[in-house]
């Protein structure tokens, strides 16, 4: 019976080695764009195990927003989206979205996941508008 060897050489074997490791640390990423008075942040956030490692980030001391999104490199359980106003004594919820099993990027693509959402403070009327995406880390 005949024996197939291949020879590889170090180069074809460190190419080979960076594409099995570049799949494996792909890792789904939200990313926000959120608009408050004229100033767009990008937020990115990266799947976690848990909903409680996660913390909101401040939008200009009027806002805070906070993405959740509970998974792995593997596979998205769910995304939650949460908007607050900020009173003067405390954060006030305004708006949750929540998105379940909402799929994963591969390579180049997007999954476009909110649209454009507009909120509108209770005082003064001050406006939100936020969209998010899911890419791939790096992209």
């Amino acid at each position: 019976m005949a024996v197939l060897r291949k020879h590889f050489t170090p180069a074809v074997l460190f190419g080979a080695a960076m594409c099995l490791m570049a799949e494996a640390s792909a890792m789904p990423t939200l990313r926000c764009l959120v608009t408050q008075a004229g100033e767009t942040q990008m937020i990115d956030t990266l799947p976690a195990a848990t909903p409680y490692e996660f913390t909101a980030h401040d939008i200009r001391g009027r806002f805070r927003f906070k993405p959740v999104v509970v998974g792995n490199a593997g596979h998205i359980e769910y995304i939650k989206l949460y908007t607050y106003y900020q009173s003067p004594e405390q954060p006030v919820l305004m708006h949750v979205a929540k998105f379940t099993n909402p799929g994963l990027p591969r390579g180049a693509e997007t999954i476009p996941l909110t649209g454009v959402m507009q909120l509108v403070s209770p005082r003064l009327g001050r406006e939100l508008e936020y969209s998010c995406t899911l890419i791939e880390a790096g992209a």
